[in-house]
């Protein structure tokens, strides 16, 4: 059954380093304070640079103080079925080990290059062992630039329609090029 609700889905974000430097300014909490200023959608923001303090953030996120914060936005470098932490990996599975019944009707969204270029089963699993009711992502290598654009217009999509069938036919009819190039896919 899809929701439809009709509240605005908060969002609580992970977000890992995008480059070495110790001092780099790079981050999505930009796109958040838009989303904040201009949809009044609040936000929950951990920087994690660790596999364990990731973890951890994933832990924080299932405590009942959120429950209002309807999205999981997952913001780190990527590979094919996997979230690069630093040097070290963390899989799907991995994720859906630490988050096992305690994503209902969650949305999550994982802004990482091609982490969810993996297969289908792959990604099912994910959903029916954390009971997240969507998962969005890139399958593909993304310019930086071009996600952190597409995710704010995806965020805002995601407070516009309220079922799912609705956010993806949006999504795609409005944005196709983007869904395209960027080869964006979500499951629910």
């Amino acid at each position: 059954m899809e929701n439809t609700e009709n509240k605005i889905r908060h969002i609580y974000c992970i977000e890992g380093n995008w480059n070495k430097h110790p001092h780099s300014n790079q981050s999505i909490k930009p796109i958040l304070d838009l989303l904040f200023t201009f949809s009044k959608i609040k936000y929950i923001y951990k920087k994690c640079i660790t596999k364990r303090d990731f973890i951890k953030g994933l832990q924080s996120f299932t405590q009942k103080r959120y429950s209002n914060y309807t999205v999981l936005y997952i913001a780190y470098h990527g590979r094919k079925n996997r979230i690069c932490i630093g040097n070290e990996y963390i899989t799907l599975k991995e994720i859906a080990d630490v988050l096992e019944g305690k994503l209902n009707g969650i949305i999550v969204h994982i802004g990482s290059c091609s982490t969810l270029n993996t297969t289908e089963k792959n990604i099912t699993d994910f959903i029916n062992r954390t009971g997240c009711a969507l998962i969005s992502g890139y399958k593909k290598d993304v310019p930086y630039i071009d996600s952190i654009a597409f995710e704010l217009l995806y965020f805002n999509v995601l407070n516009t329609y309220k079922t799912y069938t609705s956010i993806k036919k949006n999504i795609v009819s409005k944005y196709p090029t983007l869904v395209d190039i960027l080869r964006f896919t979500f499951l629910y």
